[in-house]
């Protein structure tokens, strides 16, 4: 497994990789070509042009987002709802003394949207012990009592999310819970959730792509975020094939 998350990593920042293989490359040719050095060269620039300057990495990341339909109802025999952490930038929350959102801050937006629209159904929060005490000012500025939520505050992953939780709340099998997170973290965490012996459906919030069209993804070029889309949806990937290969995760991706 070690050996695995190594190669994740390296996939993950692949782009990096690239930039310093096509400098160091460079630098040896031009001092004594060679067609082994020349090809180094070719393959790394050829790769850090695909995840810098072309729609690829979104492809990845919309396929991941669409995974799940979007809903705008939940299930009438819902029994909770169930909300995941990393939704701030935790070291500059802690320097601010105030929320600070990340990429995936949309999720707990939209998820105080649905909870208020459904006062009578308990909520579960799940994440780390700053996390939580974020997340806890931000449910009483907005409305949400506290007496409604189970906080878990020890999980630092999304693994722990799903089975610290379910840990905590002991639900029983026939139970549905709603499960909201980020569209392009929802196949990773279905699968865990459900591995833990969680019964959840799906409600993707938070999205970052909205179409295929040629249109779309002629706009995907030079795009300045592609970089940032690349770590994100490998990552995902990546994760979702581990905790399928470990039995953490019922299937490699969910449906």
């Amino acid at each position: 497994m070690q050996i695995l998350k190594f190669l994740f990593g390296i996939i993950i920042h692949f782009d990096l990789i690239c930039a310093v293989l096509m400098v160091l490359s460079s630098i040896l040719y031009l001092r004594n070509p060679s067609k082994k050095k020349s090809i180094i060269l070719l393959v790394s620039f050829l790769t850090f042009f695909i995840i810098h300057f072309s729609p690829f990495a979104r492809i990845m990341l919309y396929h991941l987002e669409h995974r799940f339909p979007q809903t705008k109802e939940i299930p009438h025999d819902a029994k909770g709802l169930i909300l995941l952490g990393g939704n701030f930038s935790l070291l500059e929350s802690q320097i601010g003394g105030r929320p600070i959102y990340n990429l995936a801050g949309g999720r707990v937006i939209e998820f105080i949207s649905l909870a208020r629209r459904h006062p009578d159904l308990p909520i579960v929060f799940t994440g780390t012990f700053l996390e939580v005490d974020l997340t806890k000012k931000l449910f009483d500025e907005m409305g949400i009592e506290s007496s409604r939520v189970v906080w878990e505050n020890e999980s630092s992953n999304t693994v722990d999310n799903a089975y610290k939780s379910y840990n905590l709340v002991h639900p029983n099998p026939e139970d549905k819970w709603i499960l909201v997170t980020s569209a392009f973290h929802m196949p990773r965490s279905m699968g865990l959730f459900r591995g833990a012996g969680w019964n959840v459906s799906a409600y993707p919030v938070d999205y970052h792509t909205a179409s295929l069209t040629l249109f779309k993804l002629l706009a995907g070029f030079l795009d300045s975020l592609n970089p940032v889309v690349w770590r994100v949806a490998t990552k995902e990937w990546a994760g979702s094939f581990n905790n399928y290969i470990s039995g953490k995760s019922p299937d490699f991706i969910p449906r």
